[in-house]
């Protein structure tokens, strides 16, 4: 589904998390497009949600290993398995490289960006936003479409917590129509 996807189709996460299920909605594999393609493209992207600054290729080249790192984990989360310690890795060296800082309150300890910018403040919010829904609980709602040739992250609202696609009326439907066709005798 692409970015531009009709609102009634949209489940935006809550809070900070929203950020992180656009991250991994910046390739679309259904449609074939890739928001982090280059610097330009990359640039337009961060600035619609309000991060200004420039990146390079190899920092955009290490972003794009991190996005699909969470579409794994988000793929895991089907399965309500724990983070795959590739991401955890990946993360902790997001949050170092990104200059991710940590403040203590009385309410926790927040993770929040330090008021870098381009890629390194786009990745310490991803950061500090995967934190948070890990520690309140939301992460495990978050999830990647079941559908191989879309894995749209989309946030599960069912209260069983049982989605498996970013959408019933499209991914679902595809899928349960596929299954059909194949059981059908020849």
């Amino acid at each position: 589904m692409p970015d531009t996807e009709p609102a009634p189709l949209v489940t935006p996460a809550p809070g900070a998390l929203e950020l992180v299920r656009a991250f991994v909605n910046t390739r679309d594999i259904d449609a074939g497009t890739d928001r982090f393609a280059d610097p330009a493209s990359w640039a337009e992207w961060a600035g619609e949600r309000g991060i200004h600054g420039t990146t390079d290729e190899e920092a955009l080249a290490w972003a794009i290993t991190l996005r699909e790192s969470l579409r794994q984990a988000l793929l895991a989360n089907h399965d309500r398995l724990p983070l795959p310690e590739s991401t955890a890795a990946l993360l902790t060296e997001a949050a170092r490289r990104s200059g991710t800082g940590i403040t203590f309150t009385p309410g926790g300890v927040v993770l929040a960006d330090q008021g870098g910018a381009g890629m390194n403040s786009l990745i310490s919010r991803v950061v500090g936003a995967t934190a948070a829904a890990l520690a309140d609980g939301t992460w495990a709602r978050l999830k990647a479409c079941a559908n191989d040739s879309c894995q749209w992250a989309f946030y599960d609202q069912s209260r069983s917590r049982t989605g498996r696609w970013c959408s019933m009326q499209l991914c679902g439907n595809r899928v349960k129509q596929t299954r059909w066709r194949t059981s059908q005798p020849t």
